[in-house]
């Protein structure tokens, strides 16, 4: 039954071919991964290597940011300062403006006295010398009023001089009152314009400092998605090299299976020379016959379930090797849990729907030896054993080789 061609066999070799492929598929990506590693480390290098200098700018321009704050801060002293200095200067000019207005008014009340003076001397000239010689008793007396007469008239030419020197005064003052207001409304312009710039600048070195910090935080950015990027590629990398060195060690089993089935075909003889007995002992009965069925189907074996119990021991039916067990359809999606025994190379025995078994691929095996117990698992309605026969690879009615 089991030859080096065997479907057992070649199913076998046919897994370890996949395997094989999906192992070389699974190191082509890890190689991809690995490329794309080493790219990416070589991007994180030069990103790395820009973002030191981004950064590097960055903290220049922090630096430029906060020497321009300084000097707008020192601007604004100096505005300060300058406003002080206009009120200073407006104050001097109110209080010129207040003097003015007073020389005015001594200036107004000095001119009036001299022309009181003026309209006196023209007065006493009517009179004439000889008249006053004449009318005076004395020499002495004439004298004294003609003294008076002269010395009035120098008082008036002082005071005329005094006039002249306020109103030229007067003259200068409300000429440096007039520049000075003139001054003092650039100044006061110029003030303005400066505030105005101020507030400019303001705005520019706000918005300067915001545009630095969001510089900062897209900075921030990149590093974490490149770092976060690395993290992923390298994960994904250790994952894959976790998968082929799982995939190897499927393979290396897989081969040891192939390599124990081999063996198995090699030590069977070509015919088995006997029967079977039954892989079921004490009371049982058989619940399903080999042949069609009432549901338009084939069954392949016979069915047998222990009729106090369920989970009794499963025994070889006749001596050979195993050459399958576990769950080998389980491929198709059925789980049952299954034993093959190779009698010959064309004959052999299945035993299906085991709750456990206890021997392994390449064990050898003698009628009567307990192979596992019975059970329910894979497509199974109830407890029960399936009980196969095949020769030269197709099922064979198994009451052909049983007492």
């Amino acid at each position: 039954m089991v030859r080096a061609d065997d479907p057992t066999v070649d199913g076998a070799i046919s897994e370890q071919q996949q395997m094989e492929a999906e192992l070389q598929r699974q190191r082509t990506q890890l190689a991809e991964l690995q490329r794309e590693q080493l790219d990416l480390t070589a991007s994180l290098r030069s990103i790395g290597s820009d973002l030191t200098t981004i950064g590097l700018e960055i903290e220049q321009a922090a630096r430029d940011i906060d020497a321009a704050a300084k000097r707008l801060e020192q601007a604004r002293a100096e505005l300060q300062k300058y406003e002080t200095e206009i009120a200073t200067l407006e104050q001097t000019l109110v209080e010129l403006a207040g003097g003015i207005a007073d020389s005015k008014v001594e200036l107004a009340a000095r001119e009036a006295l001299l022309e009181e003076h003026m309209r006196t001397a023209y007065e006493q000239s009517q009179t004439s010398v000889l008249e006053i010689l004449l009318s005076t008793d004395s020499f002495t007396t004439a004298s004294n009023e003609l003294s008076s007469m002269l010395s009035l008239s120098d008082e008036d030419r002082r005071l005329a001089a005094e006039i002249r020197a306020k109103r030229t005064r007067l003259e200068v003052r409300s000429e440096t009152l007039s520049v000075g207001r003139g001054t003092l409304t650039k100044l006061r312009d110029e003030a303005a314009a400066r505030t105005d710039a101020l507030a400019e600048q303001q705005k520019q070195l706000d918005a300067a400092r915001a545009a630095l910090e969001a510089k900062r935080a897209q900075l921030e950015q990149m590093r974490d998605a490149q770092e976060e990027r690395f993290a992923t590629v390298s994960q994904g990398a250790e994952a894959q090299q976790q998968q082929i060195a799982a995939q190897e060690q499927a393979l290396a089993a897989q081969q040891s299976l192939v390599d124990k089935l081999k063996a198995a075909a090699d030590q069977l003889d070509i015919a088995y020379r006997g029967r079977f007995e039954w892989p079921e002992r004490g009371p049982f009965m058989v619940t399903q016959e080999f042949g069609p069925t009432i549901y338009n189907t084939f069954h392949t074996g016979l069915d047998m379930a222990y009729l106090s119990r369920c989970g009794g021991p499963i025994y070889a039916a006749g001596d050979g090797i195993v050459i399958a067990d576990g769950r080998p359809k389980s491929k198709y999606g059925d789980f049952a849990i299954g034993v093959m025994i190779g009698h010959s190379q064309r004959l052999a025995t299945i035993y299906w729907h085991l709750s456990r078994e206890i021997v392994t691929v390449g064990q050898e095996v003698h009628v009567g030896d307990v192979i596992g117990y019975e059970g329910s698992t894979g497509f199974a309605t109830g407890c029960h054993l399936h009980f196969e026969v095949d020769f030269d690879g197709a099922a064979v009615n198994p009451r052909q080789y049983l007492p």
